[in-house]
């Protein structure tokens, strides 16, 4: 686990993955319908409810999980391999071009698993256009702030 993390100024990742996270669930709200986009919340909460296990729950689970994820997947972003070969000067330019590779990763992702039968990415694949475009957006908006908040750690290299 160590080789992983070696080079990660854990206190700003945990801080800027939070608030990526979260200003990146917060925009979909406040905007949902801003120029018939966003508001993808409501779509995320359905695809949750196919799952059944959670009834009653879906709003918090969303929410939760969202955060979580938000931290989880910013390891990506901060891991210094990666970090560093991001195109851009600023942490802000990384940040965006992470959010571009992150979505492609994402779709790419979707249509394999799509195709492969999983049923909750079918149904996540046959969104509207106007929430895949919200998607991006939103993981633009992701690594944005992610890449703008996230301070390397300078001490190892």
């Amino acid at each position: 686990m160590s080789e992983v993390i070696k080079g990660v100024n854990f206190r700003s990742y945990l801080f800027a993955s939070l608030v990526a996270g979260y200003v990146m669930m917060g925009v979909d709200l406040m905007l949902d319908g801003f120029l018939g986009l966003f508001g993808t919340y409501r779509t995320y909460t359905e695809l949750i409810k196919l799952w059944g296990i959670f009834r009653g729950f879906e709003d918090w689970v969303m929410a939760v999980g969202h955060m979580a994820n938000s931290v989880v997947l910013a390891l990506a972003f901060v891991y210094p391999p990666v970090y560093r070969r991001l195109p851009g000067r600023s942490g802000f330019l990384k940040g965006l071009s992470f959010g571009v590779l992150w979505h492609l990763l994402v779709l790419i992702v979707l249509v394999i698993t799509a195709s492969g039968g999983a049923r909750f990415m079918r149904e996540f694949l046959s969104m509207p256009l106007k929430e895949h475009l919200s998607l991006f957006l939103l993981h633009l908006m992701w690594g944005g702030v992610l890449g703008f908040l996230y301070v390397p750690d300078t001490s190892t290299a």
